[in-house]
């Protein structure tokens, strides 16, 4: 953009040219020492503004009115009075405003940023007229065409957790001033700006600027995603990096700049949880041990490293845990309004929250609540044989866990919990605990690949040999004939 000034004062004209020219790139600015130096240059140049002191109009009037012909030049006034006449010549030039003196150097940076922003919109309204002349990058490259641009391009993706302020962001991309030539795109979830630029340096330094600038207004999470062209990389294919990249948001958060010039092969994980991990759950769910499931979640989710998983796999994880806590909660039927609407608004933030720190936190206060608030209720609800089972599900997996354990947790003699198990359920202690542990080997053997000595293990069972003996005993079949479905 190129600005002409003619200013009174020479040392504010100096003042204004620092300005300009330190919170500007691409702005051009041109000391005119008279008033009829700028009818001379107009002719000859492009102007795009002219920012002229009015308190020159005494002595340059009859320069003033052969100015008033030039439709299409751009005007911003400078005064010392606040009079009608300077503001009836201002409506006569058609101005974009008069700054009366003193005036803040922030009203001059609007009303520049402002008219930058009108010119460039001018530039990309002709280009995109002779789109197949000048290779303009538009939609279509995003998403359908191989456009290959004839020169290195940076490709910068704008991210908010919050759609609504997209708006803001376009908003302020399309007035940054922004080095070579820049296409800005509104997209459903992010704007993307695309500059022809192979300084990459410089556009960092941009980009940093912007951000900075961003938070200083606005302080809303903003995250930047910059990713630059390699040889022969169409648009298409650098849009596609630019969104797996963003990917990394999930991990880092934002307030950042992302920026990487390689695309790392995603980590592979399990997305459920194993058999031991279930059980590990059931176990600090039943203890209420919040300090071990804190430990867990933190080591499991906040402790990865580049390269990262797929975030949706990670996803899928998050809800294998949520389910383990709904099973607890199905359980002891504990299913008030406010838990139960809380349970739905977590598993609403581990499909759509942004950022897995903020979703672990919100399970971990979830969890929390769940097991304080509720233990009273359910501890009161639940009768002796209830408590009894819920231990043996909790410990059946313990080869060593046996009826003196459950009568020591129970705070009752072990002879008293034998004889009062077996007239309330009609079966003795060892029997029931046997029908738990055989129950989960049969759901083991159909719905994993584990091996039986492994599922042995895994039910409370010290030797693969008893295992299948007690197996046979009870289901009328081995555990390899039940798993065949012979």
């Amino acid at each position: 953009m190129h600005v002409y000034l003619v200013a009174k004062d020479e040392l504010e004209a100096q003042g204004i040219r620092w300005m300009i020219e330190s919170h500007f790139t691409g702005v051009t600015l041109t000391l005119l020492k008279k008033v009829q130096d700028v009818k001379e240059t107009i002719e000859i140049e492009r102007v795009d503004l002219v920012i002229l002191d009015m308190d020159r109009y005494r002595e340059e009037g009859e320069y003033f009115d052969r100015l008033m012909s030039l439709r299409n030049v751009r005007w911003l006034f400078l005064s010392s009075e606040r009079m009608f006449q300077i503001a009836y010549r201002a409506l006569q030039f058609r101005a974009e405003d008069v700054l009366f003196r003193p005036f803040a150097p922030e009203d001059l940076m609007k009303h520049l940023q402002q008219i930058r922003f009108y010119v460039r919109n001018q530039e990309d309204s002709v280009n995109i007229i002779d789109y197949k002349a000048d290779k303009v990058i538009d939609y279509p490259d995003l998403f359908m065409q191989e456009h290959i641009p004839d020169q290195s391009i940076t490709m910068a993706a704008f991210l908010t957790p919050d759609p609504n302020n997209l708006t803001l962001v376009h908003e302020a991309v399309k007035r940054f001033s922004f080095t070579g030539q820049p296409y800005v795109f509104a997209l459903s979830n992010l704007i993307l700006c695309v500059q022809e630029t192979g300084e990459r340096i410089h556009t960092q330094e941009e980009y940093r600027a912007f951000l900075t600038d961003w938070k200083k207004k606005m302080d809303e999470p903003l995250a930047i995603v910059v990713k630059s062209s390699d040889k022969n990389s169409s648009i298409k294919q650098l849009y596609q990096q630019s969104v797996e990249l963003s990917s990394r948001i999930f991990y880092e958060g934002y307030d950042i700049i992302i920026d990487d010039t390689s695309t790392n092969t995603a980590q592979e994980l399990d997305p459920f949880l194993t058999p031991l991990e279930q059980r590990q759950w059931i176990e600090m769910l039943e203890k209420r041990d919040l300090a071990s499931i804190r430990e867990w979640l933190w080591k499991e989710f906040l402790t990865f490293k580049q390269p990262y998983p797929d975030p949706e796999i990670i996803r899928i994880r998050l809800t294998s845990v949520l389910a383990q806590i709904r099973r607890h909660m199905k359980s002891y039927q504990i299913a008030s309004g406010p838990i139960e609407s809380f349970y739905h608004r977590v598993f609403q933030d581990i499909i759509h929250q942004p950022v897995i720190y903020q979703i672990v936190q919100q399970l971990l206060t979830f969890t929390t609540e769940l097991l304080e608030e509720s233990h009273e209720i359910t501890d009161n609800r639940r009768t002796f044989i209830e408590k009894a089972r819920e231990l043996m599900e909790s410990n059946y997996w313990d080869p060593q866990w046996s009826l003196e354990q459950c009568a020591e947790a129970l705070r009752m003699n072990k002879s008293t919990l034998s004889r009062k198990f077996k007239a309330e359920c009609g079966k003795t202690f060892r029997e029931t605990l046997h029908e738990i542990r055989i129950r989960e080997a049969k759901r083991m053997l159909l719905e994993t690949d584990l091996s039986l000595e492994e599922i042995s293990s895994l039910t409370g069972y010290s030797h693969q040999t008893y295992f299948n003996a007690k197996f046979k005993l009870m289901e009328n079949c081995t555990p390899t004939s039940f798993r065949s479905g012979a």
